[in-house]
């Protein structure tokens, strides 16, 4: 399956180092970009275009994909799937840590991206119109409550998503947690099986 990862903010596509050698191991097709600038001080929409083109220099339009995002990645890609309209190419959405609500801290950072992290922001607001709960592709959040970057923690919960708290001692760390990435891969695992032909 094609798996597109995305990073989050100040970070490049190297966060998903040990998800992504195991998710090739079970012989799925990774899509890992560094996007631009990285501090997303042009917006996160700015990024999510920029992810769109490298989307489709990679993968043709008929290739449908699974998404998964860390951090303010996890921004980018509802942006691209939602207001991009890439939702029907998409076979499931995967959380790590995204500050869905909005995170206090993102009042510490400069740039249109941090203004749209913030809580209650136009942008999140935006976002939150969608009604995900009527997505045909499942969709998982992955949090925990030690997170120093996500505040509050709850945050990262998503309304529309199946939820799991993995503890994990700081933020960074949650991409390559085992059990997220155990997790991923047997859920994606299980989804290529149910479209085998029989």
């Amino acid at each position: 399956m094609n798996v597109l990862l995305i990073h989050g903010l100040y970070d490049t596509g190297s966060i998903f180092k040990k998800l992504v050698k195991q998710l090739s191991s079970h012989g799925h097709r990774c899509l890992v970009p560094s996007l631009h600038p990285s501090d997303g001080r042009h917006g996160i929409a700015d990024l999510a275009c920029k992810l769109e083109v490298m989307v489709n220099e990679v993968f043709l339009p008929t290739e449908p994909f699974t998404v998964i995002g860390f951090s303010m990645g996890c921004l980018i890609a509802r942006y691209y799937l939602h207001r991009m309209h890439a939702f029907h190419r998409t076979k499931a959405f995967f959380a790590i840590s995204g500050p869905h609500r909005g995170t206090w801290l993102a009042y510490l950072h400069r740039g249109q991206g941090a203004r749209e992290m913030r809580p209650g922001s136009d942008f999140l607001k935006d976002l939150d119109a969608v009604d995900e709960t009527a997505l045909e592709y499942p969709n998982y959040s992955y949090w925990t409550p030690l997170d120093l970057m996500i505040i509050p923690s709850s945050s990262s919960r998503m309304i529309a998503a199946t939820d799991r708290i993995v503890w994990a001692a700081h933020h960074a760390m949650m991409p390559s947690r085992n059990k997220i990435c155990a997790d991923i891969i047997e859920k994606l695992d299980a989804l290529e099986l149910t479209e085998k032909p029989n």
